[in-house]
């Protein structure tokens, strides 16, 4: 598949953002919004670009983790799966292009001026012109952007000092036509001004280190058309009265008219004209990448996700863009429909925080964005809600928006696209994992066996997810606790539905490397170890059917707390625990290779058995004295130390490895086995299975202890549904 080239720099991403924004929004719109809210105009467009900002950010992160055409679209259909992935594509496309029809017939005010064209012919023709750039290359149209950006900017910015000195105190009287819901109804319309600040991340696939250049280009555009936004408005309010402002279709034209003469107003009707031409370009450029990644992922039909094969373009869709932009221009009422269409565009901002949400914390192993949002998760959520504000507020158009737009992508999805994929998205294989019972999992064998040779049985499964400290130590582990039977060890690299697995085959060097390793295991111990690297699309689900297949009784995988930046506990383990009956190693890697003491922390339940079990296991690999321990609290009024002693005596009467036994009263339980561990080198103990809502945001005693140790930790939870009460309660 050709690839599209990437010949746009910082530079051109600024001008591209900026240029999808500076359009309607100051040169048509303040008109408008001054009628809802009054001089306090300029705040409506600052909170607009405050509730922006998280999606600028959130789409910032995404775009560097999945920098590819299609944008949103190809965020969405990857974190929602399919159904959400052609809606949001089409609705992104649809309302993008009424916008740029709204941008092309909105000129007209200013065309007005000094020409008697035909309005409808004179947009069409620009139009045409639009569409031949963008097909003869992107190159091309990023320098013509450039230079319509800089003249709009130094304009604004020298129409602005020129009006400065002739603002009147009296015109931002009353400040709040309407009050604050006046001021709120405001935000919500000039918000669409905002809509195209993160469109440019719809042609990543053509930006030169978009890691850097994206999410500094979006914020950079962010910032400066904010502060164009408000100073411009400011003036506007400052400079014409009510009656002057209030409904003028062209601001900037009588402002410049009022305050710099007939030749500046010329000069600010030829500035308009260009500025939203460019809007109109920028909004084809962007939407026309839409229906190109769709007919590649064959949402659409493939032949709209070819590219040209002289000039690297999609040419049939951005025909197709412009042809629905005529389309526009010729029937349709463009400025109400495209109000319409950003309200669409407010939800899609809204999801947009969502998907970072959902993608950083199910801990997806192929999410790996060079940019990370700041202020995670305040950010995200404080864009949820501003987006569901502002959709209630804008009421019956909101809904009339977003039903008008889904209906033909959820037409479309089922008739055609549906038949031809079977993706789920993140949230279709987490969510299955989450409402599945183990009656209702089936191992598909076949399946299963097509690209893994695995033994017909196994006694210990050991699981590579890729980010291991110490891999050795696992198959170590794994080996320590097999006894004479098969260990079997699997490399897991997840990677996105999209992704062909059979063209993922290579072994990578790491791989290799784990093999090399494995076969001098198996020289110097004699064990017998199988190796398979698995790529698949779930690897969780993969674990869980190979585990089911070899009928397992260990499953040993290295411990995965809290990741930094997360706000919940995604828990696969938990997953695998409550639908596998094997019991579960998770190993948290201290930086201690030799295990001379270990501590075991007993607590009278089913799982010391286990405990007990594993340690003899081994203690007996590395050579090591084992400590059996019971921590008691100092109130505990029931504690008999001859019945204790009694229960240690009967739970290791078969434990043939040298060991000792404590028994601790103590009133402070997690500090003081945090301060012993630093005279062992390993800590085991089973952790409860069960855990309250409380403590799986923020972490149980037990995922302290494990953090907080001095010394390498086992835990082992027993598999089944097995309630067991905390150690340290």
């Amino acid at each position: 598949m050709k690839a599209l080239e990437r010949r746009l720099g910082l530079g051109s991403v600024v001008a591209i953002s900026i240029s999808s924004m500076l359009g309607s929004g100051i040169f048509v719109l303040p008109g408008l919004a001054f009628l809802e809210t009054g001089p306090s105009l300029w705040m409506a467009y600052l909170f607009s670009a405050l509730c922006v900002l998280p999606a600028a950010l959130s789409k910032s992160e995404l775009a560097t983790a999945m920098p590819t055409s299609g944008g949103t679209y190809v965020y969405l259909e990857r974190t929602f799966g399919p159904l959400a992935g052609t809606i949001a594509g089409l609705g992104l496309w649809l309302s993008l292009l009424l916008k740029s029809a709204f941008a092309l017939v909105g000129f007209g005010a200013y065309l007005s001026v000094f020409s008697e064209l035909p309005l409808v012919y004179t947009s069409l023709s620009l139009l045409c012109l639009i569409v031949l750039l963008n097909i003869f290359g992107i190159g091309k149209v990023s320098g013509f952007l450039i230079v319509v950006v800089l003249l709009s900017v130094f304009g604004l910015f020298g129409l602005g000092t020129i009006s400065t000195s002739t603002i009147l105190r009296e015109n931002f009287q009353p400040f709040l036509l309407e009050g604050v819901p006046g001021l709120v109804s405001a935000t919500a319309m000039v918000f669409v001004s905002f809509a195209g600040v993160t469109k440019v991340a719809a042609i990543a696939e053509e930006i030169q280190k978009p890691e850097k250049n994206l999410p500094k280009g979006i914020l950079m555009s962010l910032f400066l058309v904010t502060i164009i936004y408000c100073t411009t408005t400011f003036i506007l309010a400052g400079n014409l009265t009510a009656s002057e402002l209030g409904g003028n279709l062209k601001p900037i034209y009588s402002l410049a008219l009022k305050t710099g003469g007939e030749f500046i107003a010329i000069a600010a009707g030829v500035l308009g004209v260009l500025t939203m031409t460019s809007m109109a370009n920028a909004g084809i450029l962007a939407a026309s990448r839409f229906p190109f990644a769709m007919g590649r992922d064959l949402l659409l039909p493939s032949a709209i996700g070819k590219l040209h094969p002289k000039f690297l373009t999609p040419v049939l869709s951005i025909i197709l863009s412009g042809a629905i932009v005529a389309a526009s221009i010729l029937v349709l009422d463009v400025g109400k429909i495209a109000k319409l269409a950003s309200a669409f565009m407010l939800l899609i901002y809204m999801f947009e925080n969502v998907a970072v949400v959902v993608l950083r914390e199910t801990r997806v192993q192929w999410y790996k964005p060079s940019y990370k949002a700041g202020l995670y998760p305040w950010m995200q959520i404080f864009g949820i809600v501003s987006s569901l504000y502002l959709l209630f507020i804008m009421g019956f158009t909101s809904v009339t928006a977003i039903v008008g737009i889904s209906i033909p992508g959820v037409i479309i999805f089922f008739l055609y696209s549906r038949k031809r994929m079977d993706r789920r998205g993140v949230v279709g294989i987490k969510g299955a994992k989450i409402s599945t019972t183990k009656e209702d999992i089936s191992v598909d064998k076949a399946k299963l066996l097509q690209y893994v040779d695995l033994p017909e049985k196994a006694g210990v499964l050991v699981g590579l997810f890729g980010k291991e400290h110490s891999q050795d130590t696992l198959i170590g582990m794994g080996q320590a606790i097999a006894k004479d039977q098969t260990v079997e060890v699997v490399h897991l690299l997840e990677v996105p539905e999209q992704t062909v697995l059979s063209d993922l085959q290579d072994d990578s060097a790491q791989v290799k490397s784990i093999r090399r390793r494995i076969r001098a295991m198996v020289a110097e111990k004699g064990t017998k170890i199988s190796f398979d690297p698995i790529v698949d699309h779930d690897i969780l689900r993969t674990t869980f059917d190979i585990a089911e297949y070899l009928k397992i009784k260990w499953l040993v995988v290295e411990w995965v707390g809290r990741t930094r930046g997360a706000f919940t506990i995604h828990n696969p383990i938990g997953w695998l625990r409550d639908h596998l009956d094997c019991n579960i190693i998770a190993f948290r890697d201290n930086g201690i290779r030799y295990f001379k003491k270990i501590m075991v922390l007993l607590d009278k339940t089913r799982n010391d058995a286990v405990v007990v079990e594993a340690c003899r296991e081994l203690a007996g690999a590395y050579g090591a004295e084992v400590c059996f321990m019971r921590f008691i609290d100092e109130d505990y009024e029931d504690c008999n130390p001859d019945l204790e002693e009694a229960y240690f005596g009967k739970l290791l009467e078969n434990f043939n490895r040298p060991y000792s036994t404590e028994i601790l009263v103590c009133d402070h339980k997690k500090s003081s086995i945090v301060e012993m561990t630093a005279e062992y080198d390993l800590l085991v103990f089973a952790k409860p299975q069960f855990m309250s809502l409380k403590e799986r945001i923020f972490g149980s005693i037990e995922d302290q202890l494990i953090g907080q140790a001095a010394c390498s930790v086992v835990n082992i939870q027993k598999g089944g549904k097995v309630k067991v009460r905390s150690i340290l309660h």
